[in-house]
């Protein structure tokens, strides 16, 4: 295993303790404590420069945030035209695009197949055939009788509560359309 400076992880593995402690090793002690405090100095300035970049990056975030507020930008309004710059985004995509193609593609060449044409042909006519047995069901005496059985059952209960006032606001419902304001308003 090789590993080279531009490694993240080379400061990490065993070559690296190895190496330095062989740097260090070969350092005589004062050299190795100056070069210690150079090392300690510089990694103060680093981490002072993080931090002061940290309080910037705060100071921005919150000046951002204030001129959102004033131009009424909200985090749903962002989100919103977010999403839409997504959705924009994969639609205008060039695997969509294509996708978008082969499938019409494929519509127009099934529509246009002898096998779409008879099977369409087929629930047209299905469809017809349906619509009229229907309609000879409705006319038929069984129906009939059906309809009568249901109108008697109605008529029925109808008057074993026609005293009463909810029989009387069930009947005005009815003709109304359920509309309870409809039946206040008549006599």
């Amino acid at each position: 295993m090789t590993s080279t400076l531009n490694d993240d992880h080379f400061y990490d593995s065993p070559e690296y303790d190895s190496v330095t402690s062989q740097h260090n090793v070969l350092m005589d002690p004062e050299e190795r404590e100056r070069q210690e405090e150079e090392w300690r100095t510089e990694l103060a300035k680093l981490e002072e420069e993080i931090q002061t970049l940290r309080a910037v990056l705060n100071t921005k975030l919150r000046e951002t945030a204030e001129l959102k507020r004033r131009l009424g930008i909200t985090p749903m309004v962002e989100f919103k035209q977010d999403l839409q710059q997504g959705i924009s985004a994969i639609r205008e995509s060039e695997p969509i695009q294509k996708t978008n193609e082969k499938l019409h593609q494929l519509g127009d060449t099934i529509a246009s197949s002898d096998a779409y044409q008879k099977t369409n042909a087929a629930f047209k006519s299905f469809g017809a055939f349906a619509t009229r047995k229907l309609g000879d069901f409705r006319n038929s005496t069984a129906f009939k009788s059906v309809e009568d059985k249901v109108g008697g059952a109605y008529t029925s209960i109808k008057n074993q509560l026609s005293g009463s006032r909810s029989a009387n606001e069930f009947d005005d419902a009815r003709r109304n359309g359920s509309n309870p304001d409809n039946t206040r308003n008549q006599p």
